[in-house]
């Protein structure tokens, strides 16, 4: 499983199905600049992400995303009238992404990011609509969802609206600059960015007042983004975070991988410098999020070290999945690409490993998640990639080669890394608490449903008893 099932980790599945809208009037045919415009917008909203399996057939859905709750699947979202929805109105696609209901009036699951699409402009979202029809339509069944009692009861969601969704397009801040509203609705329309970047609140809601301060998604961190100097990103210049987004790299700053890597693949590369640079102006606005246990920004720590030319000509590392110590494993593993002394290569192709957000963070998860999965990010001009290790090392050696990369190149506050910890990690990171929570609190409910309907009935008896 890549790092897209990762990011949808928190909750169930996209429920894009087919189905007419009756009584429905025709549409004029979209134009040329309306579809165009669409197929811009589609890549801001980095739609092809979740309702791709197969490259060769985009946007026809059947993509797993591997959850907590289960396995879901992304629809088939090409105009395709029996597996996709070539019979959805303009209004049955408007609802979906305005309210999160299909076109069969049912509830979507909020891993669609509607509490996000709901802020765009009814233009925007029929412009979407326009470049989907007008892509061949694709005929591939999406899969049932794999989604146990109750998290398969799809009425749960009116529920997780009442506390978590406030529908309604997003309205210009007059006393803002264009540039600062552009942003705003990018980042918080378009790209969906607080959906990965801010922490969830028990409902499973975005907790506002961390807005952008970093979140768990599966085995993955989407980092702290708010201009913190320490915890964020308030250390980078504007030109390194237009870089990063355009590239996926800021040297001596960050490499992008994980879901942040297929964000600037299918989408952040392709925007404007103008929406790049919107971007950078509204986070640059939002409020600070500080931890205090950081003392300095992750880019900032680690130095070179000199121990693999110290084990060159003395240790056995010539077969790398033999190596026991963290020395040898690196020698045999990392030291070809990311140099001898952990530097990387002058161009950033491969990353020094100080100077690095990911092995300066205090959580170690990405380090991990890095290591067993590798990265593959396809740029405009070349394609990043490296190879996993989750099928040539076992958790203790991963473990102990994490821990010599921290210990060398990385937080030297960092807890010792252990074999349960890489596991944890191979499986997707640790589960979430409303797994075990919403059963016991569906129970509870129920019995209290039970209790006032048990109360009511009881107290009609009384008083027909009184009238008889």
């Amino acid at each position: 499983m890549t790092a897209r099932s990762q990011i949808s980790a928190w909750c169930g599945g996209l429920a894009l199905a087919a189905g007419l809208a009756h009584g429905a009037v025709a549409a004029a045919a979209p134009s040329a600049d309306q579809i165009k415009r669409g197929e811009y917008l589609a890549k801001a909203a980095d739609c092809i992400a979740c309702h791709t399996v197969d490259p060769a057939k985009p946007f026809a859905g059947g993509y797993p995303l591997a959850t907590p709750f289960g396995t879901i699947y992304g629809p088939n979202i090409t105009a395709d009238k029996e597996t996709g929805i070539g019979d959805w109105s303009d209004e049955d696609f408007v609802r979906a992404l305005h309210e999160g209901i299909d076109d069969e009036g049912k509830r979507l699951y909020p891993a669609f990011p509607y509490a996000s699409f709901t802020k765009l402009s009814r233009d925007d979202v029929l412009a979407i609509k326009a470049y989907l029809f007008s892509l061949p339509p694709i005929q591939q069944k999406t899969p049932e969802n794999k989604l146990p009692f109750p998290f398969s009861q799809r009425w749960l969601m009116a529920g997780w609206n009442l506390f978590n969704f406030t529908p309604g397009e997003l309205k210009a801040d007059t006393a803002k600059s264009p540039e600062w509203n552009r942003g705003n609705y990018l980042v918080n329309g378009l790209a969906h960015c607080q959906e990965c970047h801010t922490p969830r609140s028990l409902t499973m809601g975005l907790d506002l007042k961390r807005s952008f301060g970093g979140a768990q998604l599966g085995g993955w961190t989407a980092f702290n983004i708010t201009p913190d100097p320490v915890s964020g990103v308030g250390g980078w210049k504007d030109e390194e975070l237009l870089q990063y987004m355009k590239t996926g790299v800021a040297p001596g700053k960050a490499s992008a991988a994980g879901g942040m890597a297929e964000a600037i693949e299918h989408s952040l590369q392709y925007l404007t410098d103008d929406d790049l640079k919107a971007i950078v102006t509204y986070l640059r606005s939002v409020p600070a999020v500080n931890d205090a246990a950081d003392k300095k920004p992750r880019y900032a720590w680690g130095q070179p070290a000199d121990d693999d030319a110290e084990i060159r000509g003395f240790a056995a590392v010539s077969v790398s999945s033999n190596a026991s110590g963290g020395a040898e494993l690196f020698s045999g593993n990392c030291a070809s690409c990311h140099s001898a002394s952990g530097s990387g290569v002058v161009d950033g192709y491969y990353p020094s490993l100080f100077n690095n957000s990911v092995v300066g963070a205090r959580d170690p998860g990405n380090l991990l998640m890095v290591i067993l999965d590798g990265v593959q990010r396809r740029g405009a001009k070349e394609e990043i990639f490296m190879p996993g290790f989750a099928g040539h090392l076992d958790d203790a050696q991963v473990a102990v080669l994490a821990n010599y990369v921290v210990k060398r190149y990385g937080h030297a506050d960092t807890p010792p890394i252990t074999p349960e910890q890489v596991k944890i990690q191979r499986q997707g990171g640790p589960p979430s608490p409303l797994t075990t929570l919403m059963p016991a609190g569906l129970a509870g409910l129920a019995l209290i449903v039970v209790f006032i309907l048990f109360s009511i009935f009881r107290r009609g008896g009384r008083r027909q008893s009184r009238q008889s």
